[in-house]
């Protein structure tokens, strides 16, 4: 299990991250993480189409073979690599006893780190993505493309009752104890075809050069196994000693998710499911749908610029770029082994308050969360419900972006925002905003760096570069903690793309 897992690790880092983000590259994860106004190859099909039609280097043609990206935005940290690396192998993995065991100090260290203020619940999430292969070509005033590419993501949010048995005020001044677990995991394969146009009836809004944009992109979209697992479960003191419980419960799985859950019902430890139904095949289809990703970006060059009425024969040098883009736009339907659960909500008084905290961290490991119910949870919600096996369809990661870019000869400034519209394995309804800078001190090496915020706090801190040619280029980025600045940092990601030509 774990030597298949280190190698489909070493594959998205060497040779193909993040909230609300639709599409990762060395590019934008430098950068912070936005990229609305800023990607402009065939990896725009995935942020905002109409970038297609942007102009950032000679030549109409350019293709590339692989790219990938990995995020670890983990419960614990290791500054060292070997540990690190370690660290991301199991979060990736099919769940084993001992790969997220807890000392006493590790157990405090985790409650200061991953529940700030009066937080509690944590959120984290896991990601790795595979551009396998991308095209696109420039014509008069319109821009095709084409580009396939593997995703993943786990999203886990953890209450603070698994780690500490204290009754804490959270923002309604109630005295609560959080013991809910949230696990959504999906993995999607997408084909997509772009379609970018200059719309001369919307320029000449301002007496400067501009340019109008829309671009429009279909996929067909294949899924892999995914999970939808919420087990809401706090409670709030009535007095000492007892306490509102508050519980409802929801579940959809499907692919081999599917196939351990339902074992796990059948009666076979969840350890032994787990065995029996998770593999390392990262291409197994479990679902079929269509999405559509849409964007508008407006140019306006300024000096004496003249890409935007000659963006077939001149990169832009000098522009301010104003984008929006609405992503995942669709809907997929599942039909391998799928089960659905749902306990409706209840509220219950009781003296039972739970005391039994939990010896490992939950890192949304594969099969982990059955297996972290089995052990800890006081009440298992599984043996209250009876499931379903019918098939069933979810929704796309839909999510909005914005973003204005302004670039002036060798340097670019950037900022982004972006929301999810549902909660999802690779989305989440919090606002999240980044800022980056391009600076190139020699014309074919740009320097990035960025940083991104989460719920107004810094989260990531991103470094990359490259080098870029005439008809070819490679980059490379990492993402660190945001304590990087003062203390020895932690990577948490790493993106890496192969040659791309550009003709």
């Amino acid at each position: 299990m774990k030597q298949g897992s280190i190698i489909l690790l070493l594959l998205c880092i060497g040779t193909v991250t993040a909230y609300s983000q639709p599409v990762v590259t060395p590019r934008n994860m430098a950068l912070g993480g936005g990229g609305s106004t800023y990607i402009t190859d065939y990896n725009s099909n995935f942020f905002n189409p109409a970038n297609l039609m942007i102009q950032d280097r000679e030549g109409t043609f350019s293709f590339g073979i692989g790219a990938g990206s990995f995020k670890l935005d983990a419960v614990q940290n290791y500054t060292s690599l070997t540990g690190q690396l370690d660290n991301a192998i199991n979060y990736i993995s099919v769940f084993e006893a001992g790969d997220a065991n807890i000392s006493s100090f590790a157990r405090t260290q985790l409650l200061e780190n991953n529940y700030p203020g009066n937080s509690s619940l944590s959120d984290h999430r896991t990601r790795y993505d595979a551009t396998l292969l991308g095209m696109k070509w420039m014509r008069d005033n319109h821009t095709l493309s084409f580009a396939i590419r593997s995703r993943t993501s786990s999203n886990y949010r953890v209450g603070k009752g698994w780690y500490s048995s204290t009754f804490e005020e959270n923002s309604d001044e109630e005295l609560i104890l959080d013991r809910s677990i949230v696990h959504r995991h999906q993995r999607l394969h997408e084909i997509s075809f772009g379609y970018a146009e200059s719309f001369q009836f919307l320029t000449g809004l301002t007496p400067r050069l501009d340019n109008f944009i829309i671009g429009i992109a279909p996929k067909l979209v294949l899924g892999g196994g995914y999970l939808n697992a919420e087990w809401k479960n706090t409670y709030l003191q009535l007095s000492p000693g007892v306490a509102n419980r508050i519980e409802s419960f929801s579940y959809d799985a499907t692919g081999e998710f599917g196939a351990s859950t339902i074992a796990y019902m059948n009666g076979i430890r969840s350890e032994t499911a787990n065995t029996q139904s998770f593999t390392n095949d990262i291409f197994t289809i479990d679902g079929v749908g269509a999405g559509l990703d849409i964007g508008v970006t407006y140019l306006l060059t300024l000096g004496s610029d003249l890409s935007a009425v000659r963006p077939d024969q001149q990169p832009t040098q000098r522009s301010l770029r104003l984008s929006f883009s609405m992503t995942d736009i669709g809907l997929i339907s599942y039909n391998n082994s799928e089960i659905s659960m749902s306990l409706p909500s209840d509220t219950t008084t009781t003296s039972n308050i739970p005391n039994n905290l939990s010896n490992e961290a939950f890192i949304g490991a594969k099969g982990q969360y059955i297996d972290f119910i089995e052990k800890y949870g006081e009440d298992n919600p599984f043996q209250k419900v009876s499931s379903d096996l019918s098939s069933f369809s979810t929704l796309l990661p839909m999510a909005l972006h914005g973003g204005a870019l302004l670039e002036i000869n060798r340097i670019k400034i950037m900022g982004d925002i972006s929301i999810g519209l549902t909660n999802n394995a690779f989305n989440s309804t919090k606002l999240i905003s980044s800022v980056g800078m391009e600076i190139r001190p020699l014309q074919f090496m740009p320097l990035r760096g960025g940083i991104q915020f989460k719920a107004q706090r810094p989260d990531v801190l991103s470094v990359g570069t490259a080098i870029e040619t005439k008809h070819w280029d490679f980059s490379v980025a990492a993402q660190f903690t945001p304590n990087s600045l003062i203390s020895q940092p932690a990577i948490t990601g790493i993106s890496v793309a192969t040659l791309q030509f550009h003709f």
